[in-house]
Order: C-alpha cells, then sequence, then structure tokens
C-alpha cells in the first residue's frame, strides 16, 4: 500500500515539475489591459508597439506621467510564450533590439520600461491586479 503512494506521488511531480504557478487571465485582451491601467492611473494611448522583436502577439505603449510604458500580451498556450514570462520572472528585464529595459510579469502579461516612472508603485499595483 505504501508503495502506491509513493508511485501516486512521483507520478504527480514529474506532470506538475513544469508547470508554472500563473495567473489565469491568457483569456483577457491588450485592449483590455490598456483600458484598465488608464482606468487606474492615467495616461494616454501612445500607440501600438512592435511585437515581432520580443515574439508577442500584441503590444501598446501609454504615456504615464510624461513617460513611455510598454505593455505586451503572451499566448501562454505556447512553450515560447512561457518561456519569455519566466525569463523576466527570472531577471527582472528583457532585451528588445538589443537594449535592455526593466520588466514585469503578470500571467499573460508584460509591463516594460516602468522602473524610472514617477508612477512606478501605482503602476505595479494596478498591473498586478489585471
Amino acid at each position: 500500500m505504501k508503495s502506491i503512494y509513493i508511485l501516486f506521488a512521483a507520478v504527480f511531480v514529474i506532470l506538475f515539475s513544469g508547470c508554472r504557478s500563473t495567473v489565469e487571465n491568457n483569456d483577457r485582451t491588450a485592449l483590455e489591459l490598456c483600458r484598465y491601467m488608464m482606468q487606474q492611473v492615467g495616461g494616454k494611448f501612445d500607440g501600438p508597439m512592435a511585437v515581432e522583436p520580443i515574439h508577442a502577439d500584441d503590444g501598446f505603449a501609454l504615456k504615464i506621467a510624461d513617460r513611455q510604458v510598454a505593455f505586451y500580451k503572451f499566448n501562454t498556450k505556447y512553450k515560447k510564450a512561457r518561456a519569455k514570462i519566466e525569463y523576466v520572472d527570472k531577471n527582472g528585464f528583457i532585451y528588445i533590439y538589443g537594449f535592455k529595459y526593466s520588466a514585469v510579469s503578470h500571467g499573460s502579461f508584460i509591463m516594460v520600461d516602468y522602473e524610472t516612472n514617477p508612477l512606478k508603485d501605482k503602476l505595479l499595483e494596478a498591473f498586478k491586479k489585471f
């Protein structure tokens, strides 16, 4: 009987060792995040962001406190997207066109270049609640 429990525990560990505990917001859109962040923090839409450099599905920028903050949406159903988010989680930054930017993730989204913004704390608080 004890060996059944050990076998079950081993299977459980193997199955879930690659799984990342994450916020389930993959069904949310970049447009929803944009509207939410403007309601919570203010600022204005500053245009779409090129998604090719970081292989995101969507991206946009907001001008907040006279500084641009970028947001990217990834589809976490794909391994490469999950790897990108995990890299940001581990390192706290991302490279775009060879330039290093501060970054933070929350579920399927990454916020970039927020670190020097005067509203950094408010940005982080709102972003982590989305």
